[in-house]
């Protein structure tokens, strides 16, 4: 199951260092010693690769949470299972026919 509202958020987060610096202005304005778009091209390459972590962060707690899901629902047959067992055996001695 895919979550993509939860892709939004995390694009978000990793785009606000970017918005909070100031941008390429300030990077103009403050001289550094690499040229402004170089740093900004470093910091696009950082904040990718961060997505990309989070990307596949997602994709497995997705799969985490889907064989959690399976497990829960194997769980649940067993249960019912059990339970019409349970229903048989009571049901045969109400009748007075033992079990054994």
């Amino acid at each position: 199951m895919r979550k993509p509202w939860l892709l939004l958020p995390l694009l978000l987060l990793a785009a606000l260092p970017v918005l909070a610096d100031g941008g390429p202005e300030q990077a103009a304005v403050a001289g550094a010693s690499a040229p402004a778009d170089v740093r900004l091209k470093h910091q696009l390459h950082a904040h990718n690769v961060e997505v990309t972590r989070l990307q596949h962060e997602v994709t497995a707690q997705e799969s985490h949470s889907r064989q959690a899901s399976e497990q829960l629902q194997e769980q649940d047959r067993q249960i019912a299972r059990l339970q019409r067992q349970l229903e048989a055996l009571s049901g045969r001695r109400q009748t007075g026919n033992p079990a054994h």
